[in-house]
């Protein structure tokens, strides 16, 4: 009978996302992961098997938590365009926070593994194609609601909204500043203005 076991495996994936976010897969060590999260290596390998497996249930867990924090409002049947310029302006004002470069660790995981490991580039595919959906959703309640055109495709409009906010999270990661993002928050808020019905 072995011993119980002494850790959360979700708390420990919780906290290999922290290192993982800021760090990079390769960036982190296993040696540092198990001094960060204070557990030894036979019940890290027990647990997650592999330090894959770890990276693993942390993007599950950046995806469950931090994805859903933020766009989780555009998901639901009352979001419209002003849901959608709050998590615009939300972005483009992160630019002032220490945080922000870390970036986002999903677009960071697309950048470092997405090409050569299949495991993350599913992850990652499904949560580019979760926000696409969230801002279509939330342009399809204002449609319905007569707040914007109805001849808009509202796919092509929500990938476009998906895609300006991954190219934020990555000129937050680069510490690009306002110079950039700023002008950009304009232009897709003035789009946005431009959708509207007259």
């Amino acid at each position: 009978m072995g011993r119980p076991k002494t850790y959360n495996a979700d708390e420990i994936a919780s906290k290999a996302m922290e290192l993982f976010w800021m760090y990079g897969y390769e960036g982190t060590s296993t040696q540092t992961l198990v001094e960060h999260m204070g557990v030894n290596r036979y019940s890290l390998y027990a647990e997650f098997g592999t330090k894959q497996g770890l990276y693993e249930a942390a993007l599950k867990i950046y995806e469950k938590e931090v994805v859903t924090f933020y766009f989780h409002g555009l998901e639901t049947e009352n979001s419209g365009i002003e849901e959608i310029k709050a998590v615009i302006e939300r972005f483009s004002a992160a630019t002032s926070d220490p945080q922000s470069k870390r970036g986002c660790f999903l677009c960071n995981s697309a950048a470092e593994r997405s090409a050569h490991d299949k495991a993350t580039r599913n992850v990652v595919d499904n949560y580019i194609d979760r926000i696409s959906a969230a801002f279509t959703n939330a342009l399809r309640n204002a449609q319905n609601c007569g707040e914007i055109k109805h001849d808009i495709n509202l796919k092509e409009e929500g990938c476009f909204l998906a895609a300006t906010i991954l190219g934020f999270f990555v000129l937050l990661r680069s510490q690009t500043g306002d110079k950039v993002i700023k002008p950009a928050m304009m232009g897709v808020l003035g789009h946005l203005n431009e959708l509207k019905s007259s």
